[in-house]
């Protein structure tokens, strides 16, 4: 009896950590997976990584401090048949012995269905979220996004 009481708690412990888990990632990409070393002086890669991100894409830096090694864009929107997505981008640069260790991240939100206007003709009154990242989930970036960026990098590196 007191063996199934445990074994059914270790279940629940169990499922309770893989939904944790589960939710922590936010359909991220793993950091091993999205990382690169290139075997050049900092300066170069740092000049290839904003140099692909901002003039290549044409993306708007939101915060760059180039001797903390951060890249944060503003948000790009686009509206296709699935609805309204909006994307950014934040590269991390490390210096390390044995080269220069970059980490790009694209995070990908969509724009749930629900609006406003609708809402207002519902009898009951929810509070609703204000602000100009009221409404937005959370989407998951692909793997080839990150990957076609680290190419474009490597071209401009000349690897």
């Amino acid at each position: 009896m007191l063996f199934q009481k445990k074994l059914s708690c270790l279940t629940w412990l169990f499922l309770v950590i893989l939904v944790v888990s589960c939710a922590c990632t936010r359909g991220r990409i793993a950091p091993e997976v999205a990382s690169r070393t290139y075997q050049k002086p900092y300066d170069t890669v740092w000049e290839a990584v904003t140099g692909v991100i901002l003039d290549d894409l044409g993306c708007v830096e939101r915060k760059l401090k180039k001797n903390r090694g951060y890249l944060e864009t503003e948000w790009v929107h686009s509206i296709d048949t699935d609805g309204r997505h909006r994307w950014k981008i934040e590269a991390y640069l490390k210096q390390r012995t044995e080269g220069v260790v970059v980490q790009l991240d694209k995070i990908v939100q969509i724009k749930e269905d629900a609006s406003k206007t609708l809402r207002k003709y519902k009898n009951d009154k929810k509070k609703e979220p204000i602000g100009p990242h009221a409404g937005w989930g959370d989407g998951a970036a692909k793997a080839q996004d990150i990957e076609h960026l680290y190419r474009r990098i490597d071209l401009r590196l000349g690897e």
